[in-house]
């Protein structure tokens, strides 16, 4: 396969079977005509990145012109769903010479970084990339870390959409399995400055410390100069990513079963606008743990987690359920090589993908109606 065909099936182990219906036009056509449709995209994904980069598919798969709102998203995957509306704003900016920028909570100004946005996005790679992140925050994976502390054994929630958090149970973990969890918080930088930039600055106005996270993480005190949330989330993010890519090891299914492990229950109704990025009351960083604070340990891999007959108190971490989380499944179809260098890509490409994603948050997503100049014809 070429690259295009080999992007084209990465998109389409994440599509259902409604998605391939819906792109296929199924409830318009024959039952014959619509197999057919879906087993042509089966033989060549490669036509899957031609069919979204028709703007007609993608106001469709948004449903833009509906006349009820509600009816938005209603029969496609979250996938199809943030696919859409990434090929859809590279088709903007190819066609526009700027993007907003958010500067205060009420005031976007233009930018004239278009053309530059527009380049990244002519990598099918990139796109891939932005429709994952989105798609594996539709559901948010947590959590509990047992530790053995003076005072006895302390049970302490983490969750994937909670830097303070995530950024503790890096800390509960040897340095073997980390990676995704450095993968997860560049992630959750990305993401959070890309489509809810309002939850970083409510978070560092009060009582989130870049610099202690930074520490906490592995990161050397985040420059002066990085003084703009934006600008400071996306040192972090790119630090975070670098360290994910340099201590990768062992085989990407070997990452994928100790990330698996480390997930719980599944939360679909956690709302991640609801200032996901601060640690929650009485939760202190990972940086801050007094030294008896440890994680229970024993003779068991130290990502081990208790199953249903293992109640021992030696276990060191336990969780609510074996659930894998949603951000782990991309390094199935990854080897070690690959998954590093895409992160080394987007590290080197963090703020073109905040700003993408900042504009495709405020056009589709969460529609903002600004505008300052007539588009081209």
């Amino acid at each position: 396969m070429d690259d295009r065909d080999t992007i084209g099936a990465a998109y389409l182990a994440h599509l259902t079977e409604a998605d391939l219906r819906e792109l296929a036009h199924a409830a318009e056509v024959s039952a014959a005509q619509a197999d057919a449709r879906i087993q042509a995209l089966r033989r060549a994904p490669g036509l899957l990145l031609d069919i979204l980069d028709r703007p007609a598919v993608s106001a469709r798969l948004l449903n833009l012109t509906s006349a009820d709102p509600a009816q938005r998203f209603a029969l496609i995957s979250p996938f199809l769903t943030f696919a859409a509306a990434i090929h859809r704003i590279a088709a903007d900016l190819r066609a526009s010479g700027y993007a907003p920028e958010r500067t205060t909570p009420r005031l976007r100004v233009p930018v004239f970084d278009g053309p530059q946005l527009a380049a990244y996005l002519e990598e099918p790679a990139h796109r891939l990339f932005l429709a994952e992140l989105l798609s594996s925050f539709a559901r948010s994976s947590s959590g509990v870390i047992v530790t053995q502390t003076s005072r006895g054994v302390r049970r302490r929630r983490w969750n994937d959409l909670d830097l303070g958090r995530l950024a503790m149970l890096l800390g509960a973990l040897p340095e073997q399995d980390r990676p995704p969890v450095w993968r997860r918080l560049g992630d959750l930088a990305l993401f959070l400055t890309g489509v809810f930039p309002a939850a970083i600055e409510r978070a560092l106005a009060g009582r989130l410390d870049p610099a202690r996270l930074a520490r906490s993480t592995g990161l050397a005190q985040p420059p002066a100069s990085a003084a703009a949330p934006a600008e400071l989330f996306e040192w972090l993010g790119a630090g975070w990513y670098r360290l994910a890519a340099s201590h990768a090891s062992g085989s990407a299914a070997t990452m994928l079963a100790r990330t698996a492990l480390t997930a719980a229950d599944q939360q679909p109704g956690h709302r991640p606008g609801d200032d996901p990025a601060a640690s929650g009351p009485g939760e202190r960083a990972a940086g801050d743990r007094p030294a008896s604070d440890r994680p229970i340990s024993d003779s068991r891999p130290a990502s081990r987690l208790a199953g249903p007959d293992d109640r021992a108190a030696g276990d060191q971490l336990r969780t609510s359920g074996l659930a894998v989380p949603p951000w782990s499944a991309v390094a199935t179809a990854m080897s070690d090589a690959t998954a590093a260098a895409v992160l080394r890509d987007n590290a080197e490409h963090f703020h073109q993908a905040r700003r993408v994603l900042n504009a495709a948050a405020d056009r589709y997503l969460f529609p903002v109606a600004v505008d300052w100049f007539t588009p081209p014809a």
